[in-house]
């Protein structure tokens, strides 16, 4: 672990009296105790920030070039300040300096600022205040003079508690790769999204980002290598771009956000924190342009590890005279040896052997350190930081790890007591990832039916490039589905072939569910995994198929893959991709669809009713997710992929032709799914409103309208159709986009009879109906599909979304 800390040993030197005794007047009344009057001499001992060992103080070794020491009273009103620079910052040895400060009268804690001019508005608000948690600092961090902060409480102090310890203003980052990782160099990296400033002084330290009142975010002008500093940003924000040559090529683009390791959730960059990342596997190029990997997600051309060297406290406890933190759950990969695990305690010291401080975990799997090795593994925080009553100890120690060898995850505890306070933090260690496995490469058959062309040889790797798109958790609403076999509802034609290694044992799994045989192709052993007859249906379910192989060395590798029966597969391509479509970004390729259960109450031409199921696609046509899209709301506005392509449903030239040409609505066909027909969605407004707007509220406050469909899946309740508002134009440059705040949906029910034409009007078949849904306003509503009167056609054409259903 880099030391971060910059420690100050303040040695008091009291004024020698002819007696020989030193004494602290007390000046002001009420109590109130002051520094001597000429002053304390502070032994500042600055970190090592960089990876190797420091060879020259000059070249390598951060510096303290001036000082600022602020004087607040015990209201936190400031009193005075005192500059030290130049001579008066005396070196002592190759990480020390020596200076001498005085404190003002009245001065119950002193704030150290290091490498920055501190003026009266930086020191003070307009009431007089403590004004260093607003002020800020802009510009590129200086990683060989760092501005630091810390502080100290006098009475601390007068207590012989002399340890004060500063903190960097800024994170920073760096990227290695893995020695295994061969043909591939990198060349450079830089960090986008990042905050341009940062305040001096933080009460979030180690527990959250302290943001200015107002920041803006930007990126790195140019690619290096080394390490980055960047003021502390909000989880979700910055992320980075390494620029790369894979395999004797040239310079590609790869995008890495800052994900905690095997999760979806992205981490918060605090200050005086080191975020190291990792290439552990490289399978392809990256892009060939920055802009390319700026507006695409990450992919799994490039594996990464990204490291917190200090994880955050999270969890709080307090008895009536001290608290407890603990950092998060941490999750580590498979392969992992270390994890790091952060706490805090300001429990005062005292004189049992180990201050009632332990450290236990009854998992076979975790080792913690020692006792020894813990005592000697904190560093005391400032005592103005962070949400504590009291001095505290930050301890930040290596837990040792058992790699693990089975395809599901380890879950394991460790146990921090101080006192009578006890926290627990969880350990995830993800389990041994067989995707990647480059002896098991898995191989999926006949995506389309007579299409060999489109078999996939490697099956996650196809599914994690984004050449499958929905797949991923993110663009599920969290549920994992990039991680299985997927035999299709409805239809099924694929089937799987997993490469048979020597040692393997028979594999396990249930056989009304899926059938497994051996089979030879080209000399190489396989399983052919294919779907029990009886399940070629519509039924959701979810299984497993294992494998265990005995390696030589006598360990067990078992990889468990999920069996998903619960979606399809899907190509959007010819004229479906092309012409059908309006608008200049258009849906296309290979995309991912979860079915679920949906029941209308649907009204049948003699009058009568009926409850009748349905097998709903739980997202748009196209859709990258299936999530609910609103442009105005905040936590929803980056689920835009969830609209989908906009699709004309007709391109009838004439009165004839629109009566019955239904061409464009089958192309949009996915084999037994169809567009939707009206019956199918006023019947499910019309049952107990399981089509409807409800008002919901995101986690950051924000009320909105939804338009969700209540499902009869336990797993996935709801679905939703987001708002998408339609195209209209005669081609893709001439189309005008309408009603961004409207959900729109075209049916494949042309406007008939009762509702408005009879089947001999040359206007039958130009007009259909279609879902209409503004503010609190839900209705079926009807459209003409292209401009024209009187059975004609004009060009102009309406495109908006579609969703499939099989009956």
């Amino acid at each position: 672990m880099y030391i971060k800390k910059l420690t100050i040993w303040l040695f008091m030197l009291l004024a020698m009296v002819s007696t020989a005794c030193s004494d602290i007047i007390d000046i002001v009344g009420g109590g109130t105790q002051d520094l001597p009057s000429d002053g304390v001499v502070l032994t500042l001992k600055l970190p090592n920030f960089t990876k190797n060992t420091v060879a020259t103080r000059a070249n390598e070794q951060p510096q303290i070039k001036s000082l600022c020491v602020l004087c607040y009273d015990a209201e936190d009103k400031y009193l005075g300040r005192s500059n030290i620079t130049g001579a008066d910052i005396k070196p002592k040895g190759s990480d020390s300096y020596d200076v001498k400060v005085k404190a003002e009268p009245g001065t119950a804690t002193l704030h150290i600022v290091a490498n920055t001019t501190i003026t009266e508005s930086d020191a003070k608000d307009a009431e007089g205040k403590n004004n260093l948690y607003n002020a800020t600092r802009d510009g590129n961090p200086n990683l060989d003079a760092p501005v630091c902060w810390g502080s100290v409480k006098v009475d601390d102090l007068l207590n012989g508690k002399t340890d004060v310890w500063l903190f960097r203003q800024f994170a920073k980052a760096s990227v290695t790769k893995d020695s295994k990782v061969t043909k591939f160099e990198i060349t450079g990296f830089k960090l986008f999204n990042t905050a341009t400033k940062g305040t001096i002084a933080t009460t979030k330290l180690d527990t959250d980002v302290s943001l200015p009142s107002s920041v803006a975010y930007t990126k790195e002008d140019d690619y290096s290598m080394g390490e980055h500093p960047f003021y502390e940003t909000p989880a979700g924000k910055a992320y980075m771009i390494i620029k790369a040559k894979y395999d004797g090529g040239p310079d590609t683009y790869y995008k890495v956000e800052f994900f905690n390791n095997g999760t979806s959730t992205q981490m918060a960059l605090l200050r005086n924190h080191h975020y190291q990342v990792k290439v552990t596997a490289v399978n392809h190029e990256g892009w060939s342009k920055e802009q390319e990997a700026i507006d695409n997600p990450t992919e799994n051309r490039l594996s990464v590890e990204v490291v917190d060297d200090n994880p955050p406290i999270v969890n709080m406890i307090a008895c009536k005279d001290y608290e407890l933190g603990v950092c998060d759950k941490q999750t580590v990969k498979g392969n992992a040896e270390e994890a790091t695990i952060t706490f805090v305690t300001t429990k005062p010291k005292d004189n049992s052997e180990y201050n009632g401080l332990s450290v236990v975990s009854n998992d076979s799997w975790i080792t913690v350190p020692d006792d020894k090795t813990l005592q000697a593994s904190y560093i005391n925080l400032p005592t103005t930081a962070g949400p504590y009553s009291s001095p505290g100890r930050l301890y930040t120690i290596k837990l040792t790890l058992s790699q693990n060898y089975q395809s599901a995850a380890h879950a394991g505890t460790v146990t921090i007591t101080s006192g009578d306070l006890s926290r627990v933090v969880e350990i995830e260690q993800l389990g041994y990832d067989f995707r990647t496995d480059k002896n098991r490469i898995v191989r999926i058959r006949d995506l389309e039916n007579n299409s060999p062309d489109l078999n996939q040889d490697d099956y996650f790797k196809w599914m994690d490039d984004n050449s499958l798109k929905g797949i991923r958790p993110e663009q599920n609403q969290g549920r994992v589905r990039n991680d299985g076999l997927h035999f299709f509802v409805g239809k099924n034609q694929v089937y799987y072939l997993i490469p048979k290694l020597q040692g393997d044992q028979q594999p396990t799994y249930d056989d009304s569910r899926v059938k497994v045989e051996e089979i030879t192709v080209d000399h190489t052993n396989f399983y052919k995994v294919t779907l029990a007859a009886a399940n070629n249906n519509y039924k959701r379910w979810i299984s497993n198929l294992t494998i265990t192989t005995i390696t030589n060395n006598k360990t067990n590798i078992t990889v468990t893959y999920p069996v998903y029966h619960v979606g399809l597969f899907a190509q959007l391509t010819g004229k479906a991709a092309t012409d059908y479509q309006l608008g200049k970004s258009k849906a296309s390729g290979w995309y991912y669809y979860e079915m679920v259960d949906v029941v209308a109450h649907v009204t049948k031409k003699d009058g009568t009713t009926e409850y009748k199921p349905y097998y709903m696609l739980d997202r748009n046509l196209g859709a990258t997710n299936n999530g609910y899209y609103s442009p105005s709301t905040t936590a929803l506005k980056d689920n835009i992929g969830a609209i989908g392509g906009y699709f004309k449903i007709s391109e009838a030239d004439n009165s004839n032709s629109a009566k019955t040409d239904d061409h464009v609505v089958n192309a949009l066909a996915i084999g037994s799914f169809k567009v939707c027909d009206n019956m199918c969605l006023q019947g499910l407004i019309d049952n107990n409103n399981d089509l409807a707007i409800v008002e919901q509220t995101t986690h950051y406050g924000e009320k909105y309208n939804c338009l969700r469909i209540t499902t009869r899946n336990r797993d996935i309740p709801e679905i939703f159709i987001p708002m998408s508002g339609y195209y209209e134009g005669k081609n893709d440059e001439d189309a005008v986009y309408k009603d961004s705040y409207h959900a729109n949906l075209w049916t494949s029910s042309r406007l008939s009879d009762y509702q408005g034409f009879s089947s001999s009007s040359p206007e039958y078949g130009f007009w259909y109906l279609y879902l209409d849904a503004f503010g609190k306003s839900l209705n079926m509503s009807n459209y003409r599909f292209v401009s024209g009167s009187s059975g004609k056609n004009k060009g102009r054409y309406r495109a908006m979304p579609v969703r499939l259903v099989a009956e």
